[in-house]
């Protein structure tokens, strides 16, 4: 009895003995290879390298590993007593050589938190990886939203003002953006810095729908994940030089290497990129639209044991640019049928749509960013924390009348202050029907805010018209996840998860001398049920919940309160994901309905010179979208999708607080939600071909639509500007080490407005529009040394 007790006993400790956790690198002539399948031989236990090339899988100790990617032989290790297994994948001459058409390969993901084929993920998921990144010519969110159904971005006003708008729930003035802006696993909460420059990236990934269990508040609409190049083992540097019209300038360079081999590696990235403008001010024949920008990362990674591993960045970004060149009375049709602006929708084609203003417009951004990771794997669990602070500087100054006068000027500057602290905890990959996370997360922001400005000048002295803010914003949270995905069968899969939210949001008013201070718990649950029909066919169902945080006005006036209510959604999804013809044509869709509470909108109160948030109190938003790939032959692939949303405000309420007033908005009621594109879409061609043994091509052309959009809650169609359409294109040659790029941007030269602002919203005699950017186009050359 006693010896069987004793077996019993060391039964957990025997098996535990018999599994190990093993990691590495899969990489081809010193640069890594994203989607490698690395499956246990023998079993369905198997994981995909992530974008940096990277696996972590937990096997047998006796176990053998089999190592295979499109057009690279198949390799099989047996196991070793080092838990780590680098591995240089050669090229298959056969696979390349063959006559038959390959299928696309697979693009790895991180929208779940753990690195996943996109079509094996049941979210509505677009990702590219570092080829695709430079394919496409991606430096931005910008460009990226381009090719994602139902995402758009616009930036306005000066350099860190962004309006990104997702699935129908858009973005406002002096609020936060609708999704999660995670970078290298940071969530970074300042919506100035949504489009920054990117460069030397390994991955850009959007996941729509409610994220809130994943990613914490402000994901009502989603996430988008930017992860950074790693620190390779071998050194590597690449140099690249561009120009373009409007003299712009880029210098780019990027070195990696091994400062002690096969345990620490740094990488330095650095960008300065400068554009001297094509919009003109009619008053003093400038350029207003110019940027400057100088970008600098460096990174460390040190693998100090097989499971210990440490890494920091550091990152630094300075930016300047024009501000404040609104064009006037952009349809030229000032006070008909009593309207500003008139009856006449805004077109740029037909408006005045000149820029025409005394005072010179400037805008400034700085930030600094600093995280450290730690992650330590003992067993089949691994442990991450992920410590971060981020500094943001912004400031502008510029015009507020907008027309040659001496009048109105405007001015503004703003910090952020974020620390951030998460600890997570995993399972790694193993042949099992259980994988999960959880772990806790705690975050401090503090936003001092200042707004001033609103000068008369008549040439006489000026006199002072007004402070429009001077507070200190911050917030505190404190917040618990978890999530887990259950193997029902073979086939069906089902998902949780939950993250509780305590907030604690405070304002200073130095100028009234008050404080106010509130707390919110919120719990975000998301489920979701997948079941893969066939090895080809996934189909999945989602509901998630979705928060957006509030905050406070700098005053009470009768078109808002002084504090501004959470938004909150519950979201209903159903979607597919296919893959057929051996690859060569992929057909992912989804359809999703979005109850809405507490819906944000933005207001300038000319009577009080206050700008200000209110809240609808309930909206619904009905949509589809479809993304397609299709290979047509071994050079040529088509790209297409088409994304669709009926945002719609269903009961406005009222807002306003002055002396017991308030602003009925119940005549709101059934308009559409202002700032949401209908829909938009994006077709393109792509090619890659060899032109000789040692020359390859790529080249691709994309035309993107952005659909009707109203820009006030009245839905007039002179406040409504209707779909434009915006052709691009990009080739490049290569050889060696040398890759010479040609692009360009709006080629047809389209105008139209990422920004239109009727003057009904605010009181005012006119209405504003923000151009779009011209045509551009340039040419650079990389080299790699």
């Amino acid at each position: 009895m006693k010896k069987l007790l004793f077996i019993l006993m060391m039964m957990p400790i025997v098996i535990l003995a018999q599994e190990k956790t093993v990691r590495g690198l899969i990489s081809f002539n010193g640069e890594p290879l994203p989607g490698v399948n690395i499956i246990e031989k023998g079993t369905s236990n198997g994981v995909t390298t992530d974008f940096n090339g990277n696996y972590e899988i937990a096997v047998n100790s006796q176990a053998t590993l089999v190592y295979s990617y499109l057009g690279f032989k198949t390799q099989e290790l047996q196991v070793g007593e080092s838990g780590t297994m680098n591995i240089v994948l050669e090229e298959d001459a056969q696979q390349l050589e063959g006559v038959e058409v390959q299928g696309f390969a697979g693009v790895v993901g991180r929208a779940r938190k753990r690195t996943e084929s996109v079509q094996s993920i049941p979210e509505s998921v677009t990702a590219l990886n570092s080829e695709g990144i430079e394919k496409n010519g991606i430096n931005n969110v910008t460009n990226f939203a381009k090719l994602v159904p139902n995402l758009k971005l616009n930036s306005s006003q000066a350099a860190g003002i962004n309006f990104l708008t997702i699935r129908g729930i858009p973005q406002i003035r002096n609020a936060d953006a609708p999704v999660a802006f995670v970078i290298d696993g940071v969530t970074i909460p300042d919506p100035s810095l949504l489009n920054q420059e990117l460069f030397d990236l390994a991955l850009i990934e959007v996941v729509k729908g409610p994220q809130g269990a994943l990613y914490g508040k402000n994901a009502i609409g989603g996430a988008i994940n930017i992860y950074s190049k790693e620190p390779v083992n071998t050194t590597k540097n690449n140099l690249t030089l561009g120009y373009g019209n409007a003299n712009a300038l880029l210098t780019q360079f990027v070195s990696s290497g091994a400062i002690k081999k096969d345990k620490v590696f740094y990488r330095l990235s650095t960008q300065f990129k400068n554009f001297d403008g094509l919009l003109t001010n009619e008053f003093n024949d400038e350029k207003v639209d110019f940027s400057r920008e100088f970008n600098a990362r460096g990174q460390i990674i040190a693998r100090i044991t097989d499971n210990f591993k440490a890494s920091a960045t550091l990152q630094f970004i300075d930016v300047s640019g024009g501000a404040a060149y609104y064009s006037v009375n952009p349809t030229g049709n000032l006070f008909v049928d009593g309207f500003p602006g008139g009856a006449l929708s805004p077109d740029p084609e037909d408006g005045n749509n000149v820029i025409n203003h005394d005072e010179p417009g400037k805008s400034d951004i700085r930030n600094a960013f600093g995280n450290v990771s730690l992650e330590y794997t003992p067993g089949k669990v691994k442990i991450q924390s992920i410590t971060s602070y981020n500094y943001v500087d912004r400031s502008l100054s510029g015009d507020l009348d907008f027309i040659p006068f001496d009048d109105f000027t405007q001015g503004e500057t703003a910090e952020t202050k974020t620390f951030n602290q998460e600890l997570r905890l995993n399972n790694v990959a193993s042949e099992g029907k259980i994988n999960w996370s959880a772990g806790g997360f705690y975050q401090d922001i503090e936003k001092p805010f200042f707004q001033d400005g609103y000068n008369r000048d008549f040439d006489l002295n000026q006199l002072f018209y007004g402070i429009a803010a001077d507070v200190i914003n911050t917030t505190t949270t404190y917040a618990l996840f978890g999530f887990i995905d259950y193997k029902i069968t073979d086939k069906l899969t089902a998902s949780a998860g939950f993250r509780y939210d305590n907030d604690t949001f405070k304002q200073e008013d130095h100028l009234s001398g008050d404080t106010f201070e509130r707390s919110n718990d919120i719990v975000q649950p998301k489920a979701s049920l997948s079941y893969q029909a066939t090895e080809n066919a996934l189909i999945y169902a989602n509901y998630g919940r979705g928060y957006r945080t509030g905050g406070f006005n700098p005053a009470v006036t009768d078109r808002f309160n002084r504090d501004f209510e959470d938004e909150l959604t519950n979201n209903y999804e159903f979607g597919f994901k296919t893959s057929m013809w051996n690859n060569r044509f992929i057909l992912n869709g989804s359809a999703f309905y979005t109850n809405f509470s507490n819906q944000q909108q933005y207001i300038f109160d000319l009577d009080t010179f206050y700008p200000g948030n209110y809240n609808y109190d309930k909206s619904k938003i009905i949509g589809f979208e479809l993304d397609a790939k299709l290979r047509l032959t071994k050079y040529l692939d088509l790209l297409a999708n088409y994304g669709f949303v009926d945002s719609e405000i269903t009961e406005g309420g009222t807002t306003g607080g002055v002396n017991g007033t308030a602003t009925d908005l119940s005549a709101f009621n059934g308009k559409k939600t202002p700032f949401v594109p209908q829909n938009n879409f994006n077709i393109g061609l792509e090619s890659s071909f060899a032109l000789t043994e040692k020359i390859n091509f790529d080249g691709n052309i994309n035309l993107n639509s952005t659909g009707k959009t109203y820009w006030d809650e009245s839905n007039s169609d002179a406040f409504t500007t209707s779909a434009y359409q915006l052709l691009d294109a990009r080739a490049s040659v290569s050889f060696d080490n040398v890759k010479f790029t040609i692009w360009g941007n709006n080629i047809l030269d389209k105008q139209y407005y990422t920004e239109y602002v009727p003057g009904s919203l605010f009181g005012g005699f006119d209405d504003f529009g923000w151009r779009g950017r011209p045509a551009t186009y340039g040419a650079s050359v990389s080299i790699n040394f």
